[in-house]
């Protein structure tokens, strides 16, 4: 017998569509409501598009609310009419609720919401759709519910004239509410990992060990997923065997309610089933909750929830197929919700700058371009720090390491920690750009550098340790400590982390905790390389690691096409990534490994084949990251030269002033010339271009805050969401492109209303280049920010908006 123990699907609007629907979870916090641009038509069709406007009109009867009210004439037999509201940012993982008022002129006029996704590229991923309006001439409200993917940066509320359903329909009074990411993830929720092609890697199956077709657990592709392409198809043909996938294990707390969903479609029999089960420290299962998936046409949302027991360490979901249940179920995009979940702060500290490299800040933004802007490579190819020569101790310097400058007189100006063919080495700069090893001839450290930071407590003359590092040790990091950054011993009862090849370490002096990103891949089969979270306070004892970030589908979707070798489908991991603190966010850099081959999937993954690239995230919470810039942060350089291949970033940022007075934040990376374990003998089997080749130490610097802008080459506008901001002096980083280009502040209340004398014709332009600390905003009455919670309105007429600061 099989051990219990261990073990919206909707086409494009021109097709069918299957209408879903969900018993919604509970939630920890309130939805935060969401400012949908002219909800109530108000001001005719102003921020919304239509796809025929022979077919619609604003009415002002009969109308839900206000003066206004959209009319849509559908006299189609093969497509609908739709109007779609003005695009507004989104964080993957939040809990959409999307609304709007409909009224059939006659009865069986049809009608359907629709809550759409939208990538970076501009591609639409699968969108939810609420039921079709019930045949009725009264007013009626649609919902669709739906959470953002991993991939998406945006959202719009779709009003359709259903497909075939021919009349007239009025629509009203639009709503979007947000609740705001989990922090509990689900590895692998949505099934979209693809190292493996038959098992759910990050899931444990009763039936591991089965593939193909006839085997009772599947992983499946195709059109019929209800989000992405993939989904899990239990087909439970024996009476007396159960049957079920389970979860890798999330850190819960006892006392914290959790609330597990997923999406089910059973297509035959009964006895589906979701469980949320709990688990103390040594991994024993201690309670659990079921729920059975009603019977039902389409996918449903089934959840289950349950209070965590005292001595509950982590929870997992399990997806199962009863004992005595015979049927086939898909199952799809796992989450879950805690009451330790949180609505993000609207609270902005004094002098913490605000990027525009992720969207949790900002509400919507239309006229502009989010672009990454690459960093200029120091010299004439980036290079600082090279080899010794082949065979040498020295042959390969690279990163992931640590580049610290001096804190206290007496230190070297900049001393860098760095990976060599024997360990970690050590080289020391006067000037961050010429570096040399000091005369060393051998590593200062026989494990590689996973992070260096500075120890806070220490000063001249103290007993505690002035250096911290992470080293691997087997299948965990554990932490060493050092008083010259030469000689490092163990750290006195420190306690190891789980990880694998590689971890970096960093200081946030915002929450006065070290944080530790490791790389967590110790599933078997070998699941995805993806980055979990760890943080402490004092480099010694770590809290339980949480996933934190991982590829997408979007990921997979920009390697070129063809790249893949012997008939692969490449596809994107993660290698490793900091998480630094800067200013109001963490700023993260994610090397993004491309594989183009895997010799061995199901194995160890150590021999995948491929390049890796530097991009860059955004975090307030080292959970939920926002990348809707898809951009290299370094540009890879021409096959051929150091930096084509393989990339590794440090673990930190330096930021220095210039002769000139101005800022300069410089980013220390390291690169082979080829691809990932590529060889004379995998090149020869087809599996790899390029020689994985020499390594190097290179540096790339921007004007700082100069990492992404929203950039309008005419009129562009970018609403932040609601801010109450402990400096009242707004300074904005902002560079014209053109000379006539210009930026104006509008300030709003946090309703999305006018605050007098805050208005675009109060504001004075700024139309300087605006480099950091930046140029104070003004308007005609003042320099400072009114009180309260506001939301700033930045107008621009050309140009590049990088961030924003209140002192």
């Amino acid at each position: 017998m099989r051990s219990l123990t261990r073990a919206v699907t909707a086409a494009l609007l021109i097709g069918a569509f299957v209408a879903v629907t969900e018993t919604q979870a509970t939630a920890a916090v309130s939805p935060s409501p969401r400012l949908l641009a002219n909800p109530g038509f108000e001001s005719g069709l102003s921020s919304w598009s239509t796809d025929n406007a022979g077919a619609t009109a604003v009415v002002t009867s009969p109308v839900h609310g206000g003066n206004g009210a959209v009319r849509i004439t559908d006299t189609s037999t093969g497509s609908g009419v739709s109007v779609r509201s003005a695009h507004l940012a989104v964080l993957p993982g939040e809990e959409l609720t999307a609304s709007i008022w409909v009224q059939q002129s006659a009865a069986g006029a049809g009608g359907t919401l629709y809550l759409e996704f939208w990538r970076a590229d501009g591609s639409r991923t699968t969108p939810v759709s609420s039921m079709e309006a019930a045949s009725s001439t009264a007013w009626q409200r649609l919902t669709a519910v739906g959470t953002v993917p991993e991939d998406a940066v945006t959202a719009t509320v779709l009003a359709y004239s259903t497909w075939a359903d021919n009349g007239t329909t009025h629509w009203d009074d639009a709503g979007l509410t947000a609740l705001p990411p989990p922090l509990r993830k689900v590895p692998n929720a949505g099934f979209e990992e693809r190292r493996n092609t038959e098992v759910p890697t990050q899931w444990t199956s009763t039936e591991q060990n089965c593939t193909g077709t006839a085997c009772p657990v599947q992983l499946l592709r195709g059109t019929v997923a209800h989000g992405g392409t993939g989904y899990v198809l239990i087909n439970d043909t024996s009476a007396n065997e159960a049957v079920s996938v389970l979860s890798d294990a999330v850190p819960v707390n006892a006392g914290e309610t959790i609330t597990a969903s997923a999406w089910a479609h059973r297509l035959s029999g009964d006895g589906a089933r979701i469980y949320v089960e709990f688990r103390d420290a040594n991994g024993n299962r201690i309670d659990s909750l079921d729920t059975v998936v009603p019977a039902g046409a389409g996918w449903q949302k089934v959840t289950v929830g349950r209070t965590a027991p005292a001595g509950a360490t982590t929870t997992s979901v399990r997806l199962y197929g009863d004992l005595a249940g015979v049927g086939q179920t898909r199952w799809d995009d796992v989450e879950l919700r805690s009451s330790a979940d949180v609505a993000d702060s609207a609270a902005l500290a004094t002098g913490a700058t605000v990027l525009f490299v992720g969207d949790q800040r900002v509400e919507s933004y239309s006229g502009v371009e989010r672009v990454v802007h690459p960093g200029t490579k120091a010299g004439t190819d980036g290079r600082v720090l090279t080899g010794t020569g082949a065979g040498t101790w020295d042959a390969n310097p690279r990163m992931g390491g640590t580049v610290l400058p001096a804190a206290f007189p007496g230190e070297p100006a900049y001393t860098m920690w760095y990976q060599t063919s024997t360990g970690t080495g050590r080289a020391i700069s006067n000037d961050g750009i010429t570096w040399s090893r000091d005369g060393r001839t051998s590593a200062v450290f026989s494990g590689g550098p996973q992070g260096v930071v500075r120890n806070p407590a220490w000063a001249p003359g103290s007993s505690v340790p002035k250096f911290f590092m992470m080293a691997a040790e087997n299948t965990q990091y554990i932490g060493k400590q050092s008083n010259d950054g030469i000689t490092w011993t163990a750290i006195p009862g420190a306690r190891g982390i789980p990880g694998f090849d590689v971890a970096t370490a960093t200081w946030d002096p915002a929450t006065q905790r070290f944080v530790a990103m490791i790389k967590n891949q110790l599933t078997s089969p070998f699941g995805p390389r993806t980055t979990w979270v760890s943080t402490s306070v004092d480099f010694k004892t770590w809290t339980t690691p949480r996933p934190s970030f991982a590829a997408d589908l979007l990921d997979d979707a920009l390697i070129p096409a063809g790249a893949g070798r012997l008939g692969t489908t490449a596809w994107s991991e993660i290698y490793g990534m900091p998480a630094i603190r800067y200013g109001d966010q963490y700023l993260g850099v994610p090397w993004i490994f491309d594989i183009v081959y895997s010799p061995n999937p199901f194995g160890n993954p150590g021999t995948d084949k491929g390049r890796s690239h530097l991009g860059v995230a955004a975090s307030r919470d080292l959970v939920n990251w926002s990348r809707p810039g898809r951009g290299n942060l370094v540009q890879p350089g021409a096959p051929g030269t150091w930096d084509y291949g393989f990339a590794l970033s440090s673990s930190g940022l330096v930021t220095v002033t210039l002769p000139d007075g101005t800022s300069q934040t410089r980013l220390y990376y390291g690169a082979f010339a080829g691809e990932h374990m590529c060889d004379d003998a995998a090149k020869n089997a087809g599996q790899c271009t390029t020689n994985y080749g020499p390594a190097n130490v290179g540096m790339v610097s921007w004007p700082t805050d100069r990492f992404a802008s929203f950039h309008a080459d005419g009129t562009g506008v970018v609403t932040t969401r609601p801010l109450t901001a402990a400096g009242k002096a707004l300074t904005v980083n902002y560079r014209p492109a053109a000379a006539g280009d210009s930026l104006r502040v509008e300030v709003l209340d946090a309703n999305g209303n006018p605050v007098q004398g805050y208005g675009p014709a109060d504001s004075v332009p700024v139309t300087t280049d605006a480099r950091a600390p930046g140029v104070r905003a003004a308007w005609t009455g003042g320099s400072t920010l009114p009180a309260g919670a506001v939301r700033l309105r930045f107008h621009l007429d050309g140009g590049d908006l990088y961030s924003f600061t209140a002192n």
